[in-house]
């Protein structure tokens, strides 16, 4: 007996030590050397740059890439946040990164129309705050726009940015550029003898080039091979396509059952709904951003200098208003930076109008307000502003098929992810995303079946009461079932962006006006009474799924439904949206588009009134796109260098 405690021991403490040799190696190779990053901004106190990108986030890797291609130009990128950790590769825990030094961690104004379950009535905010942005804390939902939305910005006045002209950077994003690794002429139909995660991670791939090659073969090939899964045959394995850099996978079917009954409903509901399995941009279970699909490949390139840790106070003219640099914050003072030819500004939808306004380009009142010597007035920076509302409802299961704090927390999960890079770990836990072809509103299938209170409070803002009424099964940890999230894709409220005061380092006011329009309530109406039709659906019945309508006081007149036939009121709806619809971080509009005098910037992106400085990222948008933005950021991003680079010829 003695003897079988030796072993038992000696096993458990095995384990635990190659656990932690493996998360030890984890970290050290997320933990990143790039040869042409600094960090002190008095290295480039004085010095010159033929084009100065400011903010290092989905937009800016892509810019800095593409105008760094060229070895006679140079490029300096700013930002202000610094490299991201190991942790923010790792799919599942992309929330864990909110409220971090990665995060930006704003915060809208006290809503009027909507956060009433939130505390101080305020949505917060997160934005990423390193090298990729929000690209690096985000869910990788990949999404491209459908041709409607290009359509409508071309009706904004966006003349050059309809479905056919953004076509082509679309197509770079959807279509393969390299050989899937089997040799089967199209991606249809089964797939055989593939990698069972489609493809190793070389060297190269995992973080900086060549630099663990000595620790992954012993031969020492450059292009060594981390296998982070192991071959055999399977069939109807996971589509995963290479394209220009991006790395994009699709949830199979076949592996989710949760997708699997998602993309079955609509055979019940109609021809008219459209259910897809979603997509992500993630490689072999490491989320796969623009930071890895764009700035990675330019480390070392003499011409690009990354700088990091440093912010852009703002843009310096001349007396003719064209850009003559930009002054970054010195540990005393401010530091000039000269651009010969460009600055660029892709700060993002929320940072982007704030930088613009310091540097004299606003509201003139505005800027008059707060002493900042105006350089053109320009009524709408900061204006348009807009943003996705997510109403979460949980549906129970009664089979083992989503995602649990046990199973994430599970000894077995970690070593599975560790070792293979699979698991729950290795996604986001989004199964699917729906709704009427050609409609404004959708649904998304998040298959998270029991979530952490603190946690999630922590990422919402929601009030204790709140968030117990729409998660009644938080005390259960290995609940099965999953959220389904309605959604608006087309938001008709406005909102605003305003300055707090003329210091870069003062958050301003963020006010997104959230349903403030009433049609948007009507639209995300249609998203709900969608949610209850699919749960009722035969492939939704036969998993045991039973939709949990929350019991909020502040709603008690109106609802909810006494039983699953009887449908909810328009007032309990309307009540529970304004009550506990959160944002879906998605921020765009606030320096749009258009072909008038009074618009923020022209179809090339020049900003009206000045010369020399663009914006290329969210802002620049005139309407939402009808789903995730990220990936049509890149696709603005490639579009934009498109036209820097021929602006130079």
């Amino acid at each position: 007996m003695s003897c079988l405690k030796k072993c038992l021991v000696f096993s458990l403490l095995a384990t635990v030590l190659l656990s932690a040799i493996l998360l030890l190696l984890w970290i050290w190779l997320g933990t990143e050397t790039i040869p042409n990053q600094i960090r002190d901004p008095h290295l480039v106190e004085g010095q010159a740059f033929d084009y100065i990108i400011v903010g290092g986030g989905t937009a800016g890797c892509v810019l800095a890439n593409r105008l760094s291609a060229d070895p006679n130009v140079t490029v300096l990128l700013v930002e202000a946040g610094d490299n991201f950790g190991a942790a923010s590769i790792i799919p599942l825990i992309s929330t864990a990164m909110q409220g971090t030094k990665y995060d930006w961690a704003f915060r809208t104004t006290p809503q009027k129309y909507s956060s009433h379950g939130l505390g101080n009535n305020q949505q917060l905010l997160p934005r990423g705050k390193g090298l990729g942005g929000s690209g690096q804390i985000n869910y990788m939902l990949h999404f491209t726009g459908v041709p409607e939305d290009f359509e409508r910005w071309e009706r904004s006045g966006a003349f050059d940015w309809n479905w056919h002209a953004m076509k082509p950077y679309i197509d770079q994003l959807e279509q393969p550029s390299m050989a899937r690794h089997h040799a089967e002429p199209e991606c249809s139909g089964t797939r055989e003898n593939v990698m069972e995660c489609q493809q190793d991670l070389t060297g190269d791939d995992l973080y900086q080039t060549n630099t663990y090659a000595s620790i992954l073969n012993p031969e020492n090939d450059e292009h060594a091979s981390i296998s982070l899964c192991a071959t055999k045959n399977r069939p109807n394995a996971p589509h995963v396509t290479r394209t220009n850099g991006l790395l994009v996978t699709e949830v199979n079917p076949q592996d989710s059952l949760l997708a699997k009954v998602f993309t079955e409903a609509p055979s019940e509901l109609g021809r008219e709904y459209l259910f897809k399995p979603a997509r992500y941009t993630i490689h072999n279970g490491i989320r796969w951003s623009s930071y890895h699909a764009y700035l990675r490949p330019a480390f070392g390139r003499p011409n690009l200098t990354i700088l990091t840790s440093t912010s852009v106070a703002k843009v310096l003219f001349d007396e003719r208003k064209r850009t003559k640099g930009i002054a970054i914050q010195g540990i005393e003072h401010l530091i000039a930076v000269k651009a010969h030819r460009e600055v660029i500004l892709s700060a993002g939808a929320l940072h982007t109008p704030q930088i613009l306004k310091l540097s004299g380009i606003g509201p003139k009142l505005e800027l008059q307000r707060h002493g900042i010597e105006l350089v053109h007035d320009s009524s709408n920076v900061g204006q348009n502003y807009f943003d996705h509302l997510n109403l979460p409802l949980f549906v129970s299961i009664g089979v083992k098929a989503s995602v649990t704090l046990d199973k994430v927390l599970s000894f077995e999960s970690i070593v599975q992810y560790l070792n293979h890079g699979k698991g729950v770990l290795a996604n986001t836990a989004i199964a699917g995303i729906g709704g009427p072809r050609g409609g404004r509103h959708g649904i998304i299938l998040f298959g998270m079946g029991s979530v952490d209170e603190q946690a999630l409070r922590h990422v919402s803002n929601m009030e204790q009461d709140t968030f117990r009424a729409f998660f009644p099964f938080y005390r259960n940890s290995s609940q099965e079932g999953f959220l389904f999230l309605s959604t608006c894709h087309q938001p008709r409220s406005r909102g605003a962006i305003f300055l707090r005061d003329r210091h870069i380092g003062s958050e301003p006011f963020f006010n997104p006006n959230y349903l403030k329009d009433r049609s948007d309530i009507e639209c995300m109406m249609a998203a709900i009474r969608l949610v209850a039709r699919t749960v009722r659906t035969e492939a939704f019945r036969k998993i045991g799924a039973q939709l949990h309508w929350p019991r909020i006081k502040r709603c008690s007149n109106f609802g909810p439904p006494d039983n699953v036939v009887q449908q909810p009121s328009d007032r309990y709806l309307e009540c529970i949206l304004r009550t506990s619809a959160l944002t879906g971080h998605h921020p765009g509009g606030t320096a749009a588009i258009g072909d008038g005098a009074d618009a923020v910037v022209d179809n090339q992106l020049r900003v009206n009134g000045v010369h020399g400085l663009r914006v290329v990222d969210a802002s620049i948008f005139p309407t939402p796109v009808s789903g995730t933005p990220n990936s049509v950021v890149i696709a603005v991003a490639e579009k934009g260098s498109d036209l820097i680079l021929k602006g130079d010829h």
